[in-house]
C-alpha cells in the first residue's frame, strides 16, 4: 500500500481544539472508502519559537491507539492557543503508509 493510497482525517474535540488537554481522532481509509486497521499512528503538534513575544518552540506528540473501523484515537496538551503545524503519520508492519500535514488553529491565548 503506498501513503498516495492512504486517506488521513484528522479532528479534534473540542473542535477546535483549547489550550489543555483535547482528543484527536485520525481516521484512516483507502481509496475505496475501507477502513484500515492495525496501524502505529502519531500526530505531532509543532510551533516554533516566537522570540518577540518571549515563547520558545512547543511540541506535542500524541500516539494514537487502534480503536477499530480505521480509527485512531489519543489524547494530548496543547500549550497554547495559535496556530499549530501539524503531522500526523501512521506506520503499519514498520512501514510509513501516510503521511499528512496541516494546521490547525487552537483556541484559548497563550
Amino acid at each position: 500500500m503506498n501513503a498516495a493510497a492512504v486517506n488521513v482525517t484528522l479532528t479534534t474535540e473540542p473542535s477546535p481544539p483549547h489550550k489543555g488537554s483535547n482528543i484527536f481522532r485520525v481516521k484512516l481509509t483507502d481509496n475505496n472508502g475501507s477502513p484500515i486497521n492495525g496501524a502505529q499512528v502519531t500526530v505531532t503538534f509543532y510551533m516554533p519559537a516566537m522570540p518577540a513575544m518571549g515563547m520558545s518552540a512547543m511540541k506535542t506528540v500524541v500516539n494514537c491507539a487502534d480503536k477499530g473501523a480505521g480509527v485512531y484515537e489519543g489524547s494530548g496538551e496543547l500549550g497554547s492557543g495559535g496556530t499549530w503545524q501539524v503531522t500526523v503519520t501512521a506506520q503499519q508492519n514498520g512501514r510509513t503508509i501516510a503521511g499528512k500535514q496541516l494546521t490547525v488553529n487552537a483556541t484559548g491565548g497563550m
